[in-house]
């Protein structure tokens, strides 16, 4: 990706990022060390979680149709993907991560492949409106249900069945991740994300908004990846730190 001439992205990436830190420091503390938090969880942080989960994966789709060598990228994140799961597998099961963020952003790569031969035939706006009104109407398929509002049906049980229906977003109910984003509903948030860059594309390389440079920010968002990596261990870490002393 051009990043040194689409600055606001990688802002905008490493301020998601930040979010998730703080928010990744709360569940710790809250889940981890047992301190108790009044408002942690609620509904509230649950739309800050789920918010600033959209917001990476709407870049992380933006950023696809503006990158390559998607393989090689997709191969990358899902070996990431892969690391986390066996880390948590053998040092803390309870907080196992099974279909984390990382699983599901490599696994969109790999679909995006085949799938934006498809999606480049649909009208850029109208192909961003199709996937926010998929997203909500896949939103609570991981309960039971599809649809919005009154229309709504309710899936066969038989559907969830293992950890392949799991990673497709129909979980069956002895299964258990700590960070999970199967592939529906979140595909659906990663095409809007691919079709934002197709609505912007004209624009992109002459509004000075795409170049506005957070340093600080931006260079996080340039090492996404191996900042979400260690994140979590530098916060463990601090924690049982400050819960010592």
């Amino acid at each position: 990706m051009k990043t040194d001439r689409y600055h606001l992205i990688d802002t905008l990436r490493g301020f998601a990022l930040i979010n998730m830190f703080v928010y990744h420091t709360l569940w710790s503390m809250a889940n981890i060390f047992h301190y108790k938090i009044s408002w942690f969880p609620s509904f509230h942080t649950y739309l800050w979680q789920q918010s600033g989960a959209s917001l990476f994966i709407i870049l992380s789709g933006l950023c696809w149709a503006l990158s390559k060598k998607h393989l090689k990228r997709s191969l990358v994140v899902l070996s990431c993907a892969l690391l986390i799961f066996i880390c948590t597998y053998f040092f803390s099961k309870s907080s196992i991560i099974t279909f984390g963020i990382l699983s599901f952003i490599g696994s969109a790569m790999l679909i995006m492949l085949p799938l934006a031969k498809i999606l480049r035939f649909i009208p850029p706006v109208a192909g961003f409106i199709i996937s926010i009104g998929m997203f909500f109407a896949t939103k609570n398929i991981i309960h039971g249900t599809i649809g919005i509002g009154s229309w709504q049906y309710i899936l066969p049980t038989d559907f969830y069945a293992n950890n392949f229906t799991a990673y497709i977003g129909l979980p069956p109910q002895s299964f258990h991740s700590a960070d999970y984003f199967p592939l529906l509903p979140w595909i659906f948030m990663y095409t809007a994300g691919y079709f934002i860059y197709y609505c912007v594309q004209k624009s992109i390389s002459k509004n000075n908004i795409f170049k506005f440079n957070c340093k600080p920010l931006s260079l996080l968002g340039r090492h996404s990846l191996a900042a979400y990596l260690i994140h979590q261990p530098i916060i463990i870490v601090l924690l049982w730190i400050y819960f010592r002393l």
